[in-house]
């Protein structure tokens, strides 16, 4: 069986039985909804927390998340030997470097450390099995987006996307982790030439264009509804066909929710929408709440069911759990709602610790707490329930990469340091 979708990790056995395994093409796995395919998980940290099986403390410094394909690693960093460049590093599943290749300009503005996370696109070979056509996608803070090869790192090709597109950008640059979908890899370039534009993987050339929206790009990952791409920029959620890049339609997310209390918040959109069945959650930071919206069929739209102003998560993602949202919000509380009413179900603090990022995996939550790194499983119930906890203590600057979970381990990223942490029973 081949592998054309680039959101489906595949899932293999392990030999031992143990732990049910799942790669990591893309930020916050499988259409980015933060949910890891994994079994046979840790119920609880072990008195005095864990010790990483390695950690790799040599990386250039950023916020990318770390993605897993079979037995590599793949980080976007800042470039060693040029401060203004990126660079994209390959490391074995021991935290050894393979290889590093520089790719696109960081952001100029502040807060200008890469940020986006790489997707990985597989090609026309054998599931599990590396193919000389599997790619990786990657854009920078300053919008160039690269395409390399997997095994070796090659650069294949590469966009100036914002110049091109003539970008209008929002306050942080560009931090998303492109969509790659049937032969073709979706870029949100907010420009006042495209709203959005399609390339194809093979070689670069653009597929579509979409008809350009009077607005600035976000900073967040989109997210797929079947064949249509779910966009937020900076006002607007819209969406678009993915074979043809037509813009099937739009709604005034600030109108939604009745905007941000300080305008200059307004539009710093951070998180991927979350996706169940015909209906898609989208949420934002700094008092502007979220909005549940129904999808039309046929592109005809969306139907606004409910809002909250209460739930504003910042950039740490939130997740969809048997009918309960989880996450945390600008205001450092730690909530859940109910997915059908907007109901808040509760809103706690946790401590005195700081809000953070929410993944799911092996029914339990997984929280990374930003301002003292504190690492935590918690129950997803009616009560922010906290099971145990640890500080994790390695890496420079901010608490703000999103962990990942693949066969039973998990990776943590903080500045310049990755680490590994062994989670499986």
């Amino acid at each position: 069986m081949r592998l054309s979708f680039s959101l489906l990790a595949f899932s293999v056995l392990c030999f031992s039985g143990v732990v049910f395994a799942e790669d990591v093409f893309r930020f916050r796995g499988d259409n980015s909804q933060g949910k890891f395919n994994e079994t046979g998980l840790l119920d609880r940290w072990p008195e005095g927390g864990l010790t990483p099986k390695w950690v790799n403390g040599e990386l250039g410094e950023g916020w990318s998340s770390v993605i897993k394909v079979r037995d590599r690693l793949y980080i976007n960093c800042l470039d060693s030997s040029d401060s203004t460049k990126e660079s994209l590093v390959c490391l074995d599943l021991n935290g050894k470097k393979i290889w590093q290749q520089t790719t696109g300009t960081i952001w100029q503005g502040d807060h200008n450390s890469p940020r986006a996370t790489p997707t990985f696109v597989a090609g026309e070979g054998v599931a599990g099995e590396w193919a000389a056509d599997d790619k990786l996608v990657v854009l920078s803070g300053a919008g160039e987006l690269f395409c390399l090869t997997a095994i070796h790192g090659d650069v294949l090709w590469h966009k100036d996307v914002a110049r091109a597109y003539e970008t209008r950008y929002g306050h942080w640059g560009f931090a998303e982790s492109v969509v790659a979908k049937d032969g073709k890899v979706f870029v949100t370039v907010g420009g006042k030439k495209a709203l959005a534009v399609a390339y194809h993987i093979a070689d670069g050339s653009v597929a579509w264009e979409t008809e350009p929206l009077d607005d600035k790009c976000a900073f967040l990952s989109q997210v797929l509804y079947e064949n249509q791409l779910i966009v937020m920029t900076s006002s607007y959620i819209s969406i678009i066909d993915g074979e043809t890049g037509q813009l099937l339609s739009k709604r005034d997310f600030h109108e939604d929710t009745g905007g941000a209390p300080k305008p200059e918040d307004a539009g710093n959109h951070c998180n991927p929408s979350l996706i169940k069945g015909d209906h898609i959650f989208a949420a934002s930071t700094r008092g502007q709440g979220g909005v549940m919206y129904k999808i039309l069929p046929d592109g005809k739209g969306l139907e606004k069911l409910w809002v909250t102003k209460a739930f504003d998560p910042h950039h740490h993602g939130m997740v969809e759990v048997d009918g309960r949202i989880y996450g945390s919000t600008s205001r450092d509380r730690w909530c859940c709602l109910d997915w059908e009413t907007g109901e808040m179900i509760y809103e706690e603090t946790w401590g005195n610790l700081g809000k953070g990022v929410t993944l799911f995996a092996d029914g339990k939550m997984f929280l990374y707490e930003e301002k003292r790194g504190t690492l935590a499983i918690a129950k997803p119930s009616d009560k922010f329930e906290v099971v145990s906890s640890f500080r994790v203590d390695i890496g420079t600057k901010e608490h703000w990469a999103h962990p990942i979970i693949s066969d039973g381990v998990l990776y943590v990223r903080r500045g310049i340091s990755l680490a590994a942490f062994d989670i499986a029973q």
